[in-house]
């Protein structure tokens, strides 16, 4: 699968639904501290939020962005 990029993360968080950072690391091929950055860093801008430890979810917000990635 293609890099760990917020287009990427947020288009599997869209398409999936709820992922643990785990599955999202197996499928990204990356070490799960990874994807936690990225999450991190995604729900401070309030993209994602964390529903419970290690699994995250789309926000509203983070579907508009992600909608401004794609074009």
């Amino acid at each position: 699968m293609q890099g760990c990029s917020d287009q990427a993360l947020l288009a599997t968080l869209a398409e999936r639904g709820p992922a643990e950072m785990v599955t999202l690391a197996d499928e990204f091929e990356t070490h799960p501290v990874t994807i936690t950055e990225r999450c991190y860093e995604l729900q401070s801008e309030g993209h994602v939020r964390q529903i419970s430890g290690g699994v995250y979810v789309i926000t509203d917000d983070g579907r508009a962005y992600l909608e401004t990635l794609s074009e």
